[in-house]
């Protein structure tokens, strides 16, 4: 595989992660994942990520940590 394709299929990857792949894309894709290490730790990372992008709005912080980023901003706005 030359450099060129390699990049059009790197490319590919996040779009075929997301479900939008063509077929054919699709395909050349997942059989540039299973050879390639480089491209296949990114598409690893990039699941992850999208995964804890997607929690996002289920996450809070908690009590304390509110609490103290209150105290924070209250001696902050205190000083000017």
């Amino acid at each position: 595989m030359n450099t060129r394709e390699h990049r059009a299929l790197y490319r590919g990857v996040e779009t075929y992660l997301d479900g939008e792949a063509d077929p054919s894309l699709a395909v050349s894709v997942r059989r540039h994942l299973a050879a390639c290490w480089a491209c296949s730790e990114d598409a690893e990372w990039l699941v992850l990520i999208k995964a804890a992008l997607g929690r996002i709005g289920e996450r809070r912080p908690p009590d304390l940590a509110v609490a103290r980023l209150a105290r924070y901003a209250s001696t902050v706005s205190d000083k000017r």
